[in-house]
């Protein structure tokens, strides 16, 4: 018993092994695909509207564009956690972070809404100029010139003030700037001015993002107790989002809190039953705690799900060992 245990160990060890080495050769590259919608606030499809995936581990770039119905996709993505972007001018920018996995054919869709970029009662906004500059931000942090885009959204800020969501957009810059102590000034700016004008986080997607970013940024700097903290208050006001859920996951399994995580990888699989990736998180959370049988359901759902990924030799190869050790 106790040999097979060791060996099922050294087996796992090297599956987390491969799998580590294998996405810093890619940088960010390899050969999934994403795709979703664009539409406007009723509904109607928008044509093009730019969309951007960044690898937010190597920063690389993928770009596409949607369509006369709206309809988007962009290939050649490696495995990771990508921030996918729609920018459209006249609209106002959203961003959506998804894991992906470059061998699994049911990577989730993207569907994005655009909001008008003018909405009515604010009178600043209706400063076309002031526009131009926050369009051109974002066309610099596409670029991947963070330390200009911050100088334009910064310019925005002070020309509409009460505009304080733009700090998502400053903290974002400084993050990928790796400036993390200003990255979380301007995050926090946005939960004051929130509660100042709400008392409350409930249902503001504002404040659901800047938490997020506080706990991505908290996370970059091995601040996991941190991380956690913030991303399960982001997905506390957004419950919804499958990514927030497995990320929280993956930040508890990295601690070493298996519990933990196979709570946050079951939330991420029972919001995106279809998406692979939380079933295979959950059979090496399990397999952490000896729950064989736990280990070897969640391993079979995985391979249900995504047959054709690299891993999928390995993982079947481990679970006639695993219903061994279940016999014994």
């Amino acid at each position: 018993m106790k040999s097979k245990n060791i060996y099922v160990l050294f087996l796992v060890v090297g599956l987390i092994w491969m799998m580590a080495i294998d996405a810093p050769a890619q940088q960010g590259r390899g050969k999934g695909r994403v795709k979703g919608t664009v539409v406007d606030e009723e509904g109607n499809p928008l044509e093009g509207v730019q969309i951007t995936g960044q690898h937010l581990k190597f920063n690389t770039m993928f770009e596409g564009e949607t369509d006369e119905k709206g309809k988007w996709a962009i290939a050649g993505l490696g495995t990771g956690l990508f921030r996918f972007t729609a920018t459209k001018e006249g609209y106002e920018p959203a961003y959506r972070d998804v894991q992906v996995s470059q061998f699994s054919r049911k990577n989730p869709d993207i569907d994005f809404v655009l909001v008008k970029a003018q909405p009515t009662g604010i009178p600043a906004l209706e400063d076309e100029a002031a526009l131009e500059v926050f369009e051109e931000g974002n066309r610099l942090f596409k670029q991947e010139q963070y330390a200009e885009a911050v100088a334009k959204f910064e310019e925005f800020l002070e020309r509409n003030p009460t505009v304080y969501q733009v700090n998502l957009n400053i903290g974002n810059c400084y993050r990928q700037l790796k400036e993390y102590d200003k990255a979380l000034a301007a995050y926090q700016i946005i939960l004051k001015k929130v509660m100042e004008e709400k008392g409350t986080y409930e249902d503001d997607e504002s404040a659901a993002r800047a938490m997020a970013g506080i706990g991505e940024t908290y996370m970059l700097k091995g601040n996991l107790e941190k991380a956690s903290e913030y991303m399960k208050q982001a997905i506390d006001l957004f419950p919804n989002d499958e990514t927030l859920a497995f990320n929280v996951g993956e930040i508890f399994f990295n601690e070493g809190k298996a519990d933990e995580a196979i709570e946050y990888y079951k939330l991420a699989a029972k919001i995106k039953e279809d998406w692979a990736p939380p079933y295979r998180q959950l059979g090496y959370a399990y397999l952490n705690k000896g729950e064989y049988q736990l280990a070897v359901e969640s391993l079979k759902k995985f391979l249900e799900l995504a047959p054709d990924d690299p891993q999928a030799p390995t993982i079947e190869s481990l679970i006639p060992k695993l219903q061994e050790m279940i016999k014994d």
